[in-house]
């Protein structure tokens, strides 16, 4: 009987569909936090930004993928507690092939491609406080996933994608003032 369930559970193993896209690692911040959530055909995870720097994530891509379009898919959410503008969102090796929904609790969000549609720029109507997703994500009824071109690219290779915050004008304005302010405070120190 032993013999016949483990026969049962290597026959299982043995057919079961491979992951194709798969999590390798995340390059960034430390305290930025990734949940990768990809599978079959489909580059899909949720971003915690706790600090505004690029975040790499890699992913090595398996034969399942070749000529076929990956779904992409996101859920971005701004721990750091400052509103952003913009975020870009480019790949490595690959582009998009389509641009599906951005989707927000509040407001709205414009999406460009540049750089032959390697970089996905998205602006907001007003800052974003709280997260946002990318394609279906949450799986919404109106919510469309993204895709990426995987023509390009072979088993093995590693698809980069970078997602990168651009702060509100305002941030930098308090930034430079409070760098003002320290250097007026130690030239005061220094004359005195």
């Amino acid at each position: 009987m032993k013999k016949l369930v483990s026969m049962l559970a290597l026959c299982g193993l043995i057919s079961s569909p491979a992951m194709a896209v798969s999590f390798v690692d995340a390059i960034g911040a430390p305290g930025n936090v990734v949940t990768d959530y990809s599978t079959d055909g489909l580059l899909s995870f949720d971003l915690d930004f706790s600090k505004w720097s690029p975040v790499t994530l890699n992913y090595e891509i398996a034969a399942e993928d070749n000529g076929s379009p990956i779904s992409f898919s996101a859920v971005i959410r701004n721990f750091v507690g400052t509103g952003m503008d913009k975020f870009s969102i480019s790949l490595s090796m690959s582009s998009f092939d389509s641009v599906g929904t951005v989707t927000r609790a509040f407001g709205t969000s414009t999406v460009s491609l540049t750089g032959e549609n390697t970089i996905a720029n998205i602006s907001f109507d007003m800052p974003e406080y709280l997260d946002f997703s990318i394609g279906a994500a949450l799986g919404g009824l109106n919510e469309v996933d993204w895709t990426i071109d995987s023509s390009v690219l072979r088993s093995g290779d590693i698809l980069s994608v970078t997602i990168a915050p651009v702060p509100e004008p305002e941030t930098y304005a308090m930034l430079l003032a409070g760098l003002g302010l320290v250097g007026f405070a130690a030239r005061r120190r220094r004359a005195a």
